[in-house]
């Protein structure tokens, strides 16, 4: 026991500084080596937190669901499990554990949250406002929760409340996110009293403190973003041509672009069909990949991609998480920044197809603007927006010109004005057969979105909004000189 309590404290601190490889290899190597001795199921659940570090979610969830057959009643481990079945998409399992974790605590306030993002998630908004209410409760002053919630009923956030949430950002210590969230509320306020000028200034605030929240892993991405991929995307060469395997047969369906381009609603649309597609959501396992395996990359050194590594680390990654389970071979992937890789993309899918969401350049950028979305660095500045989307645009350009057959440029305005012909276009391009339900998305009870849009994708599509950003354009004529696309 006195062993097995020393190799507990070596791995719990390789775990808090992330080295999952070497906490790996002294749990497993102990495990092996002992003999008619009963294992501390802690083992169990380091192991979990090891394979799940490591991003091996099949193994993860063997090792949880191992330490929860003798700590059945431990909610933390069963809010854990419901993010796993969450990840492979099995919506039936994640709710029952979810609710099994708030049965076993309840007021165990992380999974009250995430069963509420999940109930928005998948459209069943009262039972989400429930879950909501109740974290409010368990902790008033995290203003993130009071966003999430001003999404599902927008007369949720009155003048008591506001005054209430202006007192705690005024007045309390929180944490940064929650600083950010309350901004975007107050900046929302003023929005719906068209003062935009004042609502611009309030969004500054909030992104200043949303990237500030993650300040080094933002800083390392925005760099990646604007300096390193986005420099090297037409610059690739490619050593160890891929072996054959079954993703070479696969007729993937990447949807790329910027956020708030209609690619949710396109997304919906392609698995709405009589069609059997699977709807993976954006994955960003691409770019994982490609981070995770090619340091030199990342560090700006060189360009080489070993192909035969990108296609064993993708193969690994899909089978992992159970996308290659149907008998499907089309699937779509919203992973937007995929536009990158196309050129990779080609190598490992050749039968890929892309699909090039667009709106109102200027609409797009102020769209983003006004929302958080904190796993994208570049989204919080104007200055990083505008960059981004100058390289957006000379990089589809360059790759349309490269490869005509093989993306579809899809306006979202002109698919809200003749959304049959325009969705009959993108079947078509896709090689797959249209019927009248890809109309009626909206309709589906078995929507699971992740996105911002999450909500308004459960609506018949409206004709396109050209008021609706007009008042900010102004703002936007600081910047005319440098990017010839501005106005």
């Amino acid at each position: 026991m006195h062993n097995q309590e020393i190799i507990l404290k070596k791995a719990a601190a390789l775990i808090e500084k992330k080295n999952y490889t070497e906490a790996k290899s002294i749990l497993l190597g102990f495990i092996e080596n002992i003999k008619n001795i009963k294992i501390d199921n802690r083992f169990y659940y380091y192991l979990y937190l090891v394979f799940d570090g490591l991003r091996e979610v099949q193994k993860a969830k063997n090792y949880l669901e191992k330490y929860l057959k003798i700590n059945s009643n431990n909610h933390i481990a069963l809010n854990n499990l419901a993010n796993i079945f969450l990840k492979e998409k099995n919506i039936i399992k994640a709710e029952k554990f979810y609710l099994k974790s708030i049965e076993n605590k309840n007021d165990y306030l992380i999974a009250i949250i995430n069963i509420a993002i999940f109930y928005q998630e998948i459209g069943r908004l009262e039972d989400s406002k429930k879950f909501y209410l109740k974290a409010i409760n368990l902790s008033p002053k995290r203003i993130s929760i009071y966003y999430n919630l001003s999404k599902i009923d927008k007369e949720f956030i009155d003048e008591k409340k506001l005054k209430y949430l202006s007192d705690i950002i005024n007045n309390d210590k929180i944490e940064l996110i929650d600083m950010a969230y309350g901004y975007f509320l107050l900046a929302e306020h003023e929005r719906k009293k068209n003062f935009f000028k004042r609502e611009l200034d309030l969004l500054k605030k909030a992104h200043r403190y949303l990237f500030e929240a993650e300040l080094n892993i933002n800083n390392q991405s925005l760099n990646y973003w604007l300096n390193v991929i986005s420099k090297k995307y037409n610059r690739f060469s490619f050593i160890k041509e891929n072996k054959k395997n079954e993703l070479i047969n696969m007729s993937p369906i990447f949807i790329i672009g910027l956020p708030r381009s209609g690619s949710t609603i396109v997304e919906t649309m392609l698995s709405s069909g009589n069609s059997k597609v699977e709807n993976l959501g954006e994955t960003n396992i691409l770019n994982g990949v490609v981070v995770s395996t090619h340091n030199a990359l990342k560090n700006n050194e060189n360009s080489k991609i070993d192909l035969e590594l990108i296609n064993n680390t993708v193969l690994k990654l899909m089978r992992d998480r159970n996308f290659l389970t149907t008998n499907s071979k089309f699937f779509t992937d919203k992973s937007l920044e995929n536009f990158l890789y196309i050129d990779i993309i080609l190598k490992i899918f050749p039968k890929a197809k892309f699909v090039n969401t667009f709106r109102n350049i200027e609409d797009n950028i102020f769209a983003i603007f006004q929302l958080p979305l904190p796993k994208i660095s570049w989204t919080n500045s104007i200055e990083s927006i505008l960059n981004y989307v100058d390289n957006y645009l000379k990089i589809i350009k360059y790759f349309k010109n490269k490869y005509p057959d093989q993306i579809l440029s899809l306006d979202l305005e002109e698919l809200t004005k003749k959304p049959e012909e325009i969705s009959k276009k993108l079947f078509s391009f896709c090689n797959l057969k249209w019927n009248e339900e890809v109309l009626n998305f909206y309709n589906r009870k078995d929507l699971h979105i992740t996105t911002a849009s999450n909500i308004q994708v459960r609506k018949k599509i409206n004709r396109y909004d050209y008021e609706k950003y007009r008042y900010y354009k102004e703002f936007l004529k600081a910047f005319s000189g440098k990017y010839d696309w501005i106005g």
